[in-house]
């Protein structure tokens, strides 16, 4: 049984053992059912057959046996006459044992006429075939009788003969019937069934190649085709779902957010390749660790956390703020859409993570930004009103200079407020450079003049404690925004003295002219060789360890507290730089400063020179309409232009200007207008006015810079736009040309 047991496990699972016991149970298969019962019928058939043989044979010889029974008693009968006769009974006895000894007779009963008994024997034995009788007679006279039981041994020997015959021939016919049958069956069924068994694995296995055989049986053909066709029907099928989880795994692994599926006790079942990335983990990793290990510290208690998941259970997705925990240690903030999901029979929830450490920073940006405009916007507005503060300062301080006797004391003290008023105009042109929204136009310009009007303005912010030290050595021309270089200047500079220990040290800020060539290109120098004007700047202040110099151009990236923050940025200034094809090289030492070195081409071109003649040119008593809802620049105004040989009308608004200018707009030689007036501003009195009479000239004031771009571009604004304040030789001399462009034209 062992060995069978053996054979059984080692030959892949033909039989095994049954739970229960010992026995062996073989691989039921449709062949050996059929051949088990034919060979059962057949063999039942055999038996049958044999049992008719059997019968058949143990009658032929019991027959056989009972005529020889007969002849044999004739023939003792025959035999006994003799001593009966003569009353021989020894001789009776001794012939009796002489057919006993024979083996054929079994038993002998001798009875003579008047003697008694002779011999008998029958009590003793038994046969199965009856009792033969014969009378013994001589002539006429009956001498007695003779009872002969003959041996039944030779019909046990016939029907044992019948029996092993029976046997051998069932043996026989089994063997060969089933041999026979046995291939039969597996040329007909089991081939084409192994065939279709073995297909089926194939499908199981998950191979779809391949088509079964076509089979002259109808029957199994039609079996055949069934399968073909089902096969071809799960091959598409599945064709389609793999094609269909192929997709869905690539939308699932490329969306930008983290994707992960847990069940609710916590353990992770799915991640896609974002969550990955974004936590810092492998896809093992991950699946052996609770989701309470990828949470920070929580912005929320414990109760708020609980309603959370609540409320993504039971009422539906729901959207909040967390903060993750990386693999590395650090937390950083997510948006969290968590939902209930169920994925087979069993419930989950499934949670999109997306990072908004980057957007957080960029809404500090876009505030920081808002708050940099709104600044801008208000120095706008207050360099305005400040603009018809120095008109008025300038203006009267320019007519007293011309009424006063140079002799006098006072001559001087005049000079003086009069320079004081233009460099007040200049900062305030400075301060209305920087809040402009509209593109940068560059123009040629000497870098060194941009760069002494940025310090002018750098002064006034940073602290008195810091020495500014200015070596100013090219007079090279660069293709720039003069606002823009303000702009590099002034982050340059503040990010400088902020890195000074209290606000003390030195500034450097140099400028000189540099030719580079492939043997003397400086160390991280990138770009071609030629010619490039320099502009360093350097601080001896605390200067930046390396891992920090790696980073500073990075966008958003910053050591100072936000509120120290200027919002500019050195990648802003990065990108400035190399707008204008050059290049920023920085060095530091901690604690010895830190040195910005900008490269910027030098340009061949020549930048055009304007020539005004700023002259005063006396009025021909033309008659001129000025409108300003400032009243001490009207009253300025008015002196200038009368003391000039003007006829002047003042008005406050718009409105009542365009009223009398409507009524006779041939009576007029010269419109000067402010830009901002209640009722109707500077641009729709312009407009108005064009319409009407297309050749009167009109003089804007402004004081905001992309009015100035506008009337350039924009003959139906204005003639000539001036920015406030105007000194009295630009109104006149403006004045002047415009009304000589207008006779000319």
């Amino acid at each position: 049984m062992l060995r069978f047991q053996v054979k059984a496990k080692a030959t892949g699972g033909i039989c095994d053992r049954r739970k229960g016991g010992g026995l062996v149970k073989f691989r039921r298969t449709v062949a050996t059912e059929l051949t088990l019962l034919l060979s059962i019928i057949t063999t039942v058939i055999a038996i049958a057959i044999g049992c008719v043989y059997y019968s058949i044979a143990a009658h032929a010889v019991k027959e056989e046996l009972m005529t020889e029974a007969g002849r044999t008693a004739d023939e003792l009968s025959q035999i006994l006459v003799s001593p009966l006769f003569n009353f021989d009974q020894t001789a009776a006895q001794r012939i009796a044992q002489v057919f006993l000894r024979s083996g054929r007779v079994k038993g002998i009963a001798i009875h003579a006429e008047g003697m008694a008994e002779v011999f008998n024997n029958l009590s003793t034995v038994s046969s199965s075939i009856p009792v033969v009788s014969r009378p013994v007679v001589e002539g006429e006279y009956h001498l007695g009788t003779v009872d002969m039981l003959f041996n039944d041994a030779l019909i046990v020997e016939a029907k044992n003969r019948a029996i092993r015959t029976t046997l051998i021939s069932v043996a026989c016919i089994l063997l060969l019937y089933s041999l026979s049958f046995s291939l039969l069956l597996r040329h007909i069924l089991v081939k084409p069934l192994t065939g279709l068994g073995e297909r089926l694995q194939k499908l199981v296995d998950g191979s779809f190649s391949g088509r079964l055989q076509p089979l002259p049986q109808q029957d199994l053909n039609t079996i055949v085709r069934a399968a073909n066709r089902m096969f071809a029907e799960i091959e598409q099928q599945t064709k389609t779902l793999r094609e269909s989880e192929r997709n869905y795994r690539e939308i699932y692994n490329a969306t930008s957010d983290a994707i992960f599926i847990h069940a609710e006790d916590g353990s992770i079942l799915d991640v896609n390749q974002a969550m990955l990335e974004m936590y810092g983990y492998t896809r093992e990793e991950l699946f052996s660790l609770p989701i309470r290990e990828l949470k920070g510290e929580s912005p929320y208690s414990y109760k708020e956390s609980t309603v959370m998941i609540r409320k993504a259970l039971y009422e539906g997705p729901q959207l909040f703020k967390w903060k993750a925990r990386h693999k590395d240690g650090h937390s950083f903030w997510v948006e969290v859409s968590l939902k209930k999901a169920t994925l087979g029979e069993q419930q989950v929830f499934l949670a999109l993570v997306r990072d908004i450490s980057q957007r957080d920073q960029l809404e500090k940006q876009l505030r920081q930004a808002q708050r940099m405009e709104a600044i801008g916007t208000l120095a706008g507005g207050i360099a305005h009103d400040f603009n018809n503060i120095l008109s008025a300062i300038l203006g009267y301080t320019e007519l007293s200079l011309i009424q006063a006797d140079k002799s006098s004391k006072i001559y001087p003290r005049l000079q003086q407020v009069e320079r004081a008023s233009l460099r007040a105009r200049e900062l305030v042109r400075q301060i209305l450079t920087f809040s402009r929204k509209e593109d940068p136009q560059r123009e040629l310009q000497r870098l060194d003049a941009a760069v002494i009007e940025a310090m002018h303005l750098i002064r006034s912010l940073i602290p008195v404690t810091v020495q500014i030290v200015q070596h100013l050595d090219s007079t090279a021309v660069v293709d720039v925004n003069a606002s823009q270089i303000h702009q590099v200047i002034m982050n340059l500079c503040t990010n400088g003295y902020q890195g000074m220990p209290d606000a003390e040290g030195t500034l450097t800020v140099s400028l000189r002219d540099i030719d580079i060539s492939p043997e003397t290109r400086p160390d991280g120098f990138t770009l071609a060789a030629g010619k490039y004007v320099v502009l360093t700047i350097a601080d001896d202040g605390e200067g930046m360890e390396p891992d920090v110099l790696s980073k500073i151009f990075e966008p958003y990236y910053t050591t100072r507290e936000k509120e120290k923050g200027t919002g500019l940025g050195l990648s802003v200034v990065r990108g400035i730089i190399r707008k204008y094809d050059g290049q920023i090289l920085v060095s530091s030492i901690p604690g010895a400063g830190t040195t910005f070195q900008i490269f910027l081409p030098v340009s061949t071109k020549i930048p055009e020179e304007t020539v005004e003649t700023l002259e005063p040119v006396p009025g021909a008593c033309q008659k001129v309409m000025v409108v300003d809802d400032e009243e001490s620049v009207r009253h300025l105004m008015k002196d200038i232009l009368i003391h000039a040989g003007y006829k002047v009308a003042f008005f406050a608004d718009g409105v009542s200007a365009w009223n009398v200018l409507s009524a006779s707009p041939d009576g007029w030689d010269l419109l000067i207008t402010d830009l901002t007036m209640p009722g109707m501003n500077g641009v729709e009195l312009s407009r108005k006015v064009k319409k009407l009479r297309p050749n009167l000239p009109i003089i804007l004031c402004t004081g905001y810079n992309e009015i100035q771009n506008r009337c350039e571009k924009d003959d139906q604004i204005a003639d000539v736009c001036l920015q406030k304040p105007v000194t009295i030789k630009e109104l006149l001399s403006t004045t002047a040309n415009v009304l000589l462009d207008a006779q000319k034209g």
